[in-house]
């Protein structure tokens, strides 16, 4: 029983050793996300009420114009129509996820669309009369915009809140919506999935393997606990009947 209790408490220590900052780490991370409003996360308290347009259905083009001004003409999948930008516009998309907007008067072909278009329809989303401070093309996907189209125009405000929206070149869509609270909450979420180069995946194997290990620990703490306490157990056993007069 010595043997197997100095092994155990080998194991529990090192392992605890190991682990005990990623544990930290998690209870760090949870409590912080949780403490963020997520609609602050969100970025929800700058947008702008959606603005109500007359769509004038009668003198709109048919979709299967829109569809053929996009040169997607018997390979649509799905022809939207919506507001964009002050304007009726038809939404055209094709089977390999391409979409187009063309305008649902004119026909005029409106993607791709330019960094003051970009600039145009992030002034319009965000709340306020502030103006964008600064745009830029992104070609790349960053530790912050990830996982949505490309290329697209990043358009910074200066808000006190560090706005910043992104609209896709080739569809004119809002595709993020990022801001400094944001940013904090990504960053303890990517400590706590430890998923520290895309920040998505949640199946990591240095999360599996902490995991593990975590639960190791556990286990062999409550192993410990357990020899411990028989241990006194017995000693506490052999003392009374010490005492007890024979």
């Amino acid at each position: 029983m010595t043997s197997v209790l100095r092994w155990t408490a080998r194991i529990h220590k090192w392992l605890a050793l190991l682990v005990g900052i990623q544990i930290v780490l998690w209870v760090a991370g949870g409590a912080v996300m949780s403490l963020l409003d997520i609609d602050n996360v969100h970025g929800d308290q700058n947008v702008a009420p959606v603005p109500v347009i007359d769509l004038e259905l009668a003198s709109a083009i048919s979709p299967a114009e829109a569809a053929g001004l996009a040169g997607l003409s018997g390979v649509v999948k799905r022809v939207e129509l919506m507001p964009w930008l002050g304007r009726a516009v038809y939404q055209v998309e094709d089977y390999f996820g391409t979409r187009h907007l063309i305008d649902a008067h004119s026909g005029e072909r409106l993607t791709p669309i330019s960094e003051a278009t970009a600039i145009a329809l992030a002034e319009q989303f965000h709340l306020g009369d502030l103006p964008a401070s600064s745009a830029e093309l992104l070609e790349a996907s960053t530790t912050e915009y990830r996982g949505a189209d490309l290329p697209a125009w990043r358009v910074n405000f200066d808000d006190g809140d560090g706005t910043s929206l992104y609209y896709a070149v080739n569809t004119g869509m809002l595709t993020s919506r990022r801001n400094d609270e944001w940013r904090l909450f990504d960053f303890f979420w990517m400590l706590h999935i430890m998923g520290y180069q895309d920040r998505d995946d949640f199946n990591t194997i240095w999360l599996q393997a902490f995991a593990l290990f975590s639960l190791v620990t556990v286990f062999a703490g409550l192993l410990l606990l357990f020899i411990k306490m028989r241990r006194s157990l017995l000693v506490a056993l052999r003392q009374e009947q010490a005492k007890t007069p024979t």
